[in-house]
């Protein structure tokens, strides 16, 4: 389960991922808690601001209350992302900018996180009514958060946010074609898929997320119904006025229309602006290559001899470069773990930047460079823990240039020495926000689309001499970008419309021209002695075009047409208001932030059901994430005792630290037809280093631990003094995996090893020793795994203090052993991909099976032969989407016995068990 959970450490909340030196600040007013790393008091200033503005006005309003929300700056991840969770109520901002100006736009970053997460706050603050607001007083936030997430659905959360980022600024999502294409092109090619595959996607086509079907939705809300609908409108949902289907009711309440109908409605809204009923966009050519089905092509790039270069990366492959020439397609190497899909080649090299991550401090992420020579097939690092971005390598491979954010968020352009990775030249300057796509003109002059920090971005030629920047194309708030220099011209991305299109600018003359292309998107121009190679977005993809620069159509550009062209749509329905991204920014009082602030912090309470036990737990998290605290009581429905406990771990030092106790009562058990009865104290004290890390293609982690317990129990028949033992635990694992492929069941490529080692602390010599080894093996097909492991454990004879962690074979029960020892052989396959669903309560996504043998050898006691268990079958699982949002699977298991059962010998060889998730209960 680890070696499969690590490789999300870069989207989850990190526990415990800052270092203890990192010292932080604190902007505190009535509606907003800042709270920042010593350094960023610029932008914690900004972004306090920038929300109490936004709560004082509140613009399209969703209703009128505002509760206070802790938003923490995190300065040292290279990820760009940010959200707003329930379990505790606080936002987070990975502060560093995204490094595509077409992912999301050319705004200040943390402006666009400030107007985009605060909409989520003003959702949590406004949803806290009717059946909603019974479950939050029950259950805390984790109830609160199962119930808005049932009534409101989550495109109406991030497509709300992004009307909100895009209404109040002068970009958003909402004004990126990049953004809003998605669904015209879907339609443009036929696909009208059903809704509950809108809503819960698919492992073999694409389907734009929730937040692009979201935008639209929301958009046209508020276009068609005015400013006020979706506050009526999920008023009556978050109170669950009408319990079930709760959003369709409302909307039917405040439109006359079922909800299909809405749906139907608003995507024919859209395709009018499109002209898609009557006149079809034209699709992309298919690839040469003849692939069919989901595939990327990013960045191609054409080679001295004709052949062509890219990155490619499919629902069935992880990213790989690729060479096209007369023979065919050929892998070069896959590509390590990357945030970006840019790449430069020039001269038999190939440079990009990789992912890195600090072992043990998690929100530590580092953007390196790595340089592959295709003459000698190898790769070497150009730099470690840096934080450069988008490189481009020069006409004789000596030289790169790369965009370096700091941990204050400035931006500059370095040069560094292709071989050694030193800094040969470094340019920032004053109201610059990012420099991306650089490509270097000569020694001294790199071309970037360079970001300001109004939004506005244009495509400058930066002089590392001087110092200066010559703007090659006046300032604009719709994005340029992904560059191309051949010969006297820059061609680069533009956003004009409802298109993105290629566009050129001349060095001398700085004359805008714009090839005549009617497709939606095109991206990842590359220039040519004589061809134009691109991507153009389709509904499989980002698929290779070409065009011969003699049969190119260009069309000269007016440069003021040029700047004040929109681009994408919002609705002009909402009355006008002042940005608050226009407002004067006063410096606001600060003060330090302890790390242990509120370090108990309980939010919710929460029952659960893992068989055979029912419980419930109060959970508790400090805002900074450094203690987890858990309080609970466990009844047992199999020997009927119950159990109250607690502990709290804090992540704040580099081991984890942990302490906890439980008592439980009425234990009992048959011990040779003599009943025990007696009630257990248990205490521990843990100490453990969690590691995880990137290794170019492979994820990694490396755990050990140390636990001292305690266990103390009271015999409830006799009056002999009760056992009580101490005891240590210490364990050891390791893990590497390469990266999943969509429809990857289990990593191509993959190992996870673990060590455990358990003895008592007292008179009673017992000891347990346990080591399992995990593979993970490319099957037959590129979406089949095989999946092996192999389980020891050896436990003292006379004293058996500790339970048995080993599983037998399949369908056998498990039995007191000294030694025992089991291998397992799995074959994994998907069988179907069904994409339906009913009711908005149900949805198959995908059908797969396995084929198991599994073989136990144990043996009793010392004098006992060893014995062996043997089974063999089938099984069967079904991934579910539930409600749209929850993601279950259930499985159905029937093998044979192959050998006799040691408990139940005379018992039937086949058996059947159905598989069920370990909690039903969404987190």
């Amino acid at each position: 389960m680890a070696l499969l959970l690590m490789a999300q450490l870069a989207n989850a909340q990190q526990f415990g991922g800052n270092p203890p030196s990192l010292h932080w600040r604190q902007i505190d007013s009535d509606t907003v808690r800042v709270i920042y790393p010593k350094g960023l008091d610029t932008t914690a200033n900004r972004v306090a601001a920038i929300v109490s503005t936004i709560a004082g006005k509140n613009y399209h309003p969703l209703g009128s209350s505002v509760k206070k929300i802790n938003i923490v700056l995190q300065n040292q991840p290279v990820g760009s992302n940010g959200y707003v969770g329930l379990g505790p109520f606080r936002s987070e901002f990975y502060l560093t900018p995204p490094a595509d100006n077409f992912d999301q736009g050319t705004l200040h970053w943390a402006d666009q996180l400030a107007l985009h997460e605060y909409r989520h706050v003003e959702q949590y603050n406004n949803f806290n009514r009717g059946a909603s607001r019974l479950l939050h007083e029950v259950f805390g936030q984790d109830g609160y958060s199962l119930a808005v997430n049932a009534a409101v659905p989550n495109w109406f959360f991030e497509g709300d946010a992004v009307f909100q980022e895009t209404f109040l600024s002068a970009q958003g999502r909402g004004r990126l074609p990049s953004f809003v294409n998605s669904y015209p092109t879907l339609w443009a090619a036929g696909k009208n898929y059903k809704w509950m595959k809108l809503r819960n996607g698919s492992f073999k086509d694409y389907v734009p997320n929730h937040y692009y079907l979201g935008y639209l939705l929301v958009n046209y809300g508020y276009a068609k119904y005015g400013a006020g609908f979706w506050g009526k409108v999920t008023a009556e949902a978050a109170a669950f006025k009408g319990l079930f289907y709760p959003m369709q009711k409302a909307i039917l309440h405040h439109t006359g229309l079922s909800y299909r109908r809405f749906i139907d409605d608003a995507f024919d809204y859209y395709k009018k602006i499109y002209g898609i009923e009557t006149r079809p966009v034209p699709p992309a050519a298919k690839p040469t290559n003849g692939e069919e089905g989901l595939a990327n092509y990013y960045y191609p790039q054409q080679m001295d001899d004709g052949a062509l270069l890219y990155l490619k990366a499919t629902v069935k492959q992880r990213p790989a470069f690729y060479i096209r020439d007369r023979m065919g397609e050929h892998l070069v190497r896959y590509r390590d773990i990357s945030n970006e899909t840019q790449f430069s080649y020039s001269n038999g090299k190939i440079v990009y930047a990789a992912l890195e991550a600090d072992p043990r401090w998690s929100w530590k992420t580092y953007s390196s460079l790595r340089l592959i020579d295709l003459r000698s097939g190898t790769q070497r690092k150009v730099t470690t823990r840096t934080r450069y971005f988008s490189p481009d390598i020069s006409v004789d491979g000596k030289l790169l240039a790369a965009n370096s954010v700091d941990l204050k968020g400035h931006s500059s352009l370095v040069l560094l020495d292709a071989a050694t990775g030193n800094i040969l030249d470094k340019f920032a300057m004053a109201g610059i926000d990012y420099f991306a796509n650089p490509k270097i003109k000569s020694r001294y002059e790199v071309i970037a689309a360079v970001r300001q920090q109004n939004g506005d971005s244009y495509i400058g030629l930066i002089h590392f001499r001087t110092k200066k920047i010559t703007p090659l194309t006046p300032p604009t708030h719709r994005p340029v970008g992904q560059i191309s220099l051949f010969d006297h011209k820059v061609y680069f991305i533009g956003s004009m419309g409802l298109q993105d299109a290629i566009f050129s600018v001349d060095l001398q003359s700085h004359q805008i021209k714009k090839l005549e292309n009617k497709e939606l998107g095109a991206y990842f121009i590359n220039a040519s002695r004589e061809r134009l190679h691109w991507s153009s977005f389709t509904d499989e993809g980002y698929r290779l075009r070409q065009q011969n620069e003699n049969d190119s159509r260009w069309t000269n550009q007016d440069p003021n047409a040029f700047v004040q062209a929109a681009s994408g749509f919002v609705s002009d329905s909402l009355p006008h208001a002042e940005s608050p991204l226009n407002i004067a920014v006063a410096p606001r009082p600060s003060k330090k932030y302890a790390q242990l602030t509120r370090p108990v912090n309980l939010h919710s309470w929460r029952p659960n059901y893992i068989d055979p036990e029912y419980s419930f737990t109060v959970y508790g998290n400090n805002i900074l994430n450094t203690t987890q605290t858990n309080l609970y009581y466990i009844y047992n429905q199999n020997d009927k005792s119950s159990t109250v406990g607690g502990s709290i771990t804090y992540g704040g030092l580099y081991p984890y630290i942990g302490i906890g106790s439980q008592y439980s009562f009425n234990r009992e058990v048959m011990i040779s037809q003599r009943l025990r009865r007696w009630n257990q104290w248990d205490n521990y004290l843990s100490f453990s280093v969690p590691l995880s890390w990137i290794d170019g293609r492979l994820y990694k982690y490396l755990n050990a631990g140390t636990n001292l317990g305690y266990q103390h129990d009271f015999d409830q028949i006799t009056t002999q003094p009760g056992i009580h033992f101490g005891y240590l635990t210490h364990s050891l694992g390791f893990g590497a995996q390469v990266q999943q492929s969509r429809m990857d069941i289990f990593p191509k490529w993959g190992l996870g090893i673990k060590g455990q080692y358990r003895y008592a602390l007292n008179q009673w010599i017992s000891r347990q020793l346990l080591a399992k080894a995990t593979g993970y093996l490319p099957g037959l097909l590129p979406t089949h795994s095989f999946v092996l492991s192999v389980t020891e454990q050896e436990s003292s004879a006379k004293y058996q203090l500790f339970s048995n962690q080993l599983n037998f074979a399949r369908g056998f029960n498990a039995v007191s052993a000294v030694r025992a020892g089991t291998a397992t052989f799995n074959y994994h396959l998907p069988l179907l991909y069904p994409d339906w669903g009913f009711g908005n309560i149900l949805y198959l996504q995908r059908v797969r099976g396995a084929a198991f043998f599994d073989y136990s050898v144990i043996k009793e006691n010392r004098s006992a032969p060893y014995k062996n268990l043997q089974s063999a079958g089938a099984e069967i699982y079904v991934d579910t989407q539930w409600w749209n949002q929850y993601p279950l699977t259930f499985g159905f298991r029937i093998g044979e016995r192959l050998t006799q059962d040691l408990v139940v010998p005379d018992g039937p060889r086949l058996f059947y068990e159905f598989i069920l998730p370990v909690s039903l209960i969404p987190k």
